[in-house]
């Protein structure tokens, strides 16, 4: 008869595992996508514009949240809402980090699909196409181009503007909308995962972030046209490697909002790869291709080699109260 024999660390291990409050865990998951796909499916068939009913459902996480977080009485002490945790110093740098770390993991991303060949330079290329499409707007406007412009110019002008946007105003308009994401991966998912460790709890919130994403990409080709399978699981990719990112600043921070600046910010800014480059196969190119995303994935493991992702005690939720659980 074989036995058993434990391993050093396989108490801690299973221990661990225990910790996790799987019933509010599938409860939470299995609510963000009913909410989600719902109004996503729902609203594309009656014919609701593709931006509404995809902002209207970012919200789905924060709805599910709150309510798992009401049904079960697990109340909000680990939701990380406030802006600077009590006790943990350095918090306020990764406010910084968050708004700089973004532009920095695109500019990578570009910098290395320019190095490897795959696309290249083209905003003169992009510039002159978006002059046309302003002169055509124009046009079916009865308008013309104002005095003393060129199409060119008035495209550069435009880019400007978005480009001061995208570093100002767009981020915390854009804060509005990832709050109902973030508020439910990294204020509710993460810390129910955290007592599986760090980096486990940041890769499995990053996997069900990126299939949460499927009816999109498979019915609207959002982000990956043309690839509805395929982009699904290079979603997953992207998710995971951004979502460690955002792990680090949830547990360095004791707080939600750093990965809500963060995700606005990325939201805002992932256009200019589009801009600057040269066309590419959307499960390559850069931002979020493979070859565009190489940057970020060596930032996530880095981030996991040097134990960026370990969960602060006080991040690490606590099974609820099982008296409690029969009264639900």
């Amino acid at each position: 008869m074989e036995t058993d024999i434990p391993t050093p660390g396989s108490k801690e291990k299973n221990n661990s595992a225990e910790a996790v409050n799987w019933t509010s865990v599938v409860l939470y998951i299995v609510l963000t996508f009913g909410i989600s796909w719902s109004i996503w499916i729902i609203l594309r068939a009656i014919g609701v514009p593709f931006t509404i009913r995809v902002s209207i459902g970012m919200f789905g996480p924060a709805i599910a949240a709150v309510l798992v977080r009401l049904l079960r009485r697990e109340g909000f002490a680990d939701a990380g809402l406030r802006l600077i945790a009590k006790g943990r110093r350095g918090a306020g740098l990764m406010y910084l980090a968050a708004y700089l770390v973004v532009p920095l993991l695109i500019a990578a991303g570009i910098g290395f699909v320019l190095l490897t060949g795959y696309q290249h330079w083209a905003f003169s290329d992009n510039l002159r196409v978006l002059g046309r499409v302003i002169t055509d707007a124009l046009q079916r406007q009865g308008q013309r181009l104002p005095p003393g412009y060129t199409a060119d110019q008035l495209a550069l002008i435009s880019l400007i503007t978005q480009t001061v946007l995208a570093f100002t105003l767009a981020i915390p308009i854009n804060m509005i909308f990832t709050f109902g994401e973030e508020f439910g991966w990294r204020g509710y998912l993460l810390p129910r995962l955290a007592p599986l460790g760090g980096i486990p709890a940041a890769i499995i919130t990053g996997v069900v972030w990126g299939l949460w994403h499927a009816p999109v990409i498979v019915q609207d080709g959002y982000n990956y046209p043309g690839y509805p399978w395929l982009g699904v699981g290079m979603m997953v990719v992207f998710t995971v490697a951004l979502g460690m990112v955002f792990a680090w600043l949830r547990f360095r921070s004791g707080s939600v909002w750093p990965s809500t600046l963060a995700h606005a910010a990325f939201n805002a800014q992932a256009g200019f790869g589009f801009i600057l480059l040269s066309q590419g196969n959307p499960l390559l190119r850069a931002p979020i291709g493979l070859i565009g995303l190489v940057p970020m994935i060596a930032f996530a493991i880095w981030l996991a080699a040097t134990g960026r992702l370990k969960a602060e005690p006080n991040q690490i939720a606590e099974p609820s109260n099982p008296s409690e659980l029969s009264n639900v």
